[in-house]
């Protein structure tokens, strides 16, 4: 039977036109994308892609050229366009490791020459200047509280004030130290 033939059959929804076609062209066209791409799995599965999509659209295929030639030419095609794909993978393969490259020296450079100290130090004058700031009842709750680490019952006899105003004062100092340092922290 000739292409046109099978092509026509085909069109009319023929699944034995299909699978005598895909018969007489899937080695050859195998061995095709198999050059270009180096894999025969690969390979595989692009022809069978093709083959796919031909089924798919077979009521709307129109081709104006030879069967043999459009099939050769979707493979290539789609060799093509997976070689493309493994390019920008590639390129954004080496993008993400220079990215971790460029993080592994930071995290390096942070740790092991004192720059960690540097920011630590600068970050706790940050925030003694924050906490200065307070309102004096405030900061005194919130000294007693955070640096000394005294109880909220602890703080509230020695204040001479009830928990209540301790957890007040607390609350205060967080929202206003948050405020303050939202740039830093």
């Amino acid at each position: 039977m000739k292409d046109s033939e099978l092509l026509k059959r085909l069109k009319k929804n023929d699944g034995l036109a299909f699978e005598e076609l895909f018969r007489r062209y899937f080695t050859a066209l195998h061995n095709y994308a198999k050059f270009y791409t180096g894999n025969s799995q690969l390979a595989e599965d692009l022809v069978h892609d093709v083959f796919y999509k031909i089924w798919e659209l077979r009521r709307t295929l129109a081709i104006h050229i030879s069967i043999k030639s459009y099939l050769y030419k979707s493979v290539h095609n789609n060799c093509i366009q997976h070689l493309r794909h493994l390019k920008v993978v590639k390129k954004h393969n080496k993008r993400q490791e220079a990215r971790l490259e460029e993080a592994l020296l930071m995290n390096r450079l942070y740790f092991e020459t004192g720059i960690s100290r540097l920011f630590e130090k600068e970050i706790g004058q940050l925030v003694e200047s924050a906490i200065s700031k307070l309102p004096e009842k405030t900061r005194d709750v919130f000294i007693l509280s955070r640096s000394q680490y005294q109880k909220n019952s602890e703080i509230a006899k020695k204040m001479n004030v009830t928990e209540k105003t301790v957890e007040y004062h607390i609350s205060r100092a967080l929202i206003i130290l948050k405020e303050d340092l939202k740039d830093y922290l």
